[in-house]
């Protein structure tokens, strides 16, 4: 057997492993109402952090992307299996109805705008694929940020906005995944000195700018709290997977990319500044995300950190990829999580 698939076989197995001990994690800490609803919990959450994990972790993300590329039948069976297979929580759902609804709009339509120029293979569409790119994750975020896609999976009773975060970013990963020429590039949790060294200086400039800022308008206020080790590193892996993976991989990697690389042309003189007023208009799409999250008396506080964040972020896609953008995410989330309380 040839080196690179020995390797491959070995992630993939630790991928499965990882999944696994991650979905047993979340069903013991959190379990549903119901023995049966919790097995259907893991078998779901299982699939959605395995195709995660198969498509950013590196080694195993250049085959699978190759694998999606050439194989076709292969690509339409596991959007297929993502996106159908979460509705076997209508099983246990009171109310199909609002489920089905919910499902065709928030999951359904942004499906189809994102998958169009895959199906339609015609120059004049390639062109403007970004405007279904956009759209489609506009849509996404829409749907996840204001908690309307609860309804689709009202079987069961907890753990929601984690399993729609897993569902989501699965979901937009793969359907964009041989999409865009760079994915395997830009889109990958590999570790390297420069990944890392990027959003810790972020972090060092974000906390001497937001964290004056919150205090003085008091929407942040110290208030430290320890619940335990392995509550530290829980929390950590949860701002990973279900903050900074689904708000990263919209803003960043979708919205802010297409924008860089599809309005204007990288010979253009113009390109070097472009790509700059692309990271403002992409952090200011994600701030306005934040407008639900917070007390009616600090949402203009909490978008304005949320859109300085978003441009730091942004930087950190640049020069780093989805891993650097996500780790000073999740690090900026974490510390907010254990030392401050927002307003």
């Amino acid at each position: 057997m040839e080196p690179e698939n020995k390797k491959f076989i070995f992630c993939s197995i630790f991928n499965a492993i990882i999944s696994l001990i991650l979905t047993v994690t979340v069903v013991l800490v959190e379990p549903q109402g119901t023995p049966v609803q919790s097995v259907f919990f893991a078998i779901l959450m299982f699939i959605l952090a395995s195709v995660i994990f198969f498509l950013l972790i590196p080694l195993t993300n250049v085959k699978i992307i190759e694998l999606l590329n050439s194989k076709k039948w292969f690509y339409w069976g596991v959007i297929s299996l993502v996106l159908f297979l979460p509705l076997l929580s209508w099983i246990f759902s009171q109310d199909i109805v609002s489920a089905l609804y919910s499902y065709l709009l928030w999951y359904i339509l942004p499906t189809a705008l994102m998958i169009l120029p895959v199906i339609i293979k015609h120059r004049h569409i390639k062109r403007i694929d970004f405007i279904f790119h956009i759209s489609a994750v506009v849509i996404f975020a829409i749907g996840f940020d204001n908690r309307y896609t609860y309804d689709v999976i009202n079987g069961f009773d907890e753990m929601k906005y984690e399993f729609n975060a897993l569902w989501m970013s699965a979901l937009i990963l793969l359907l964009f995944s041989i999409q865009l020429e760079e994915f395997t590039e830009k889109f990958n949790w590999k570790i390297t000195l420069k990944k890392l060294f990027i959003p810790f200086i972020g972090l060092l400039i974000l906390c001497v700018i937001a964290i004056p800022i919150g205090l003085i308008t008091d929407f942040l206020v110290w208030s430290p709290e320890w619940s335990g080790f392995g509550m530290f590193v829980v929390s950590f892996i949860g701002i990973w997977l279900t903050i900074a993976l689904p708000e990263e991989t919209i803003a960043r990697g979708i919205i802010q990319h297409q924008l860089t690389e599809k309005i204007v042309k990288k010979k253009s003189r113009i390109y070097p500044y472009w790509r700059w007023v692309a990271v403002v208009i992409a952090s200011i799409a994600f701030a306005v995300t934040h407008w639900n999250n917070t007390s009616p008396e600090f949402i203009w506080v909490y978008i304005l950190l949320a859109a300085i964040a978003g441009v730091i972020y942004g930087v950190c896609w640049i020069f780093g990829g989805l891993f650097s953008a996500m780790l000073l995410h999740t690090l900026i989330d974490w510390i907010w999580a254990l030392l401050l309380k927002a307003g």
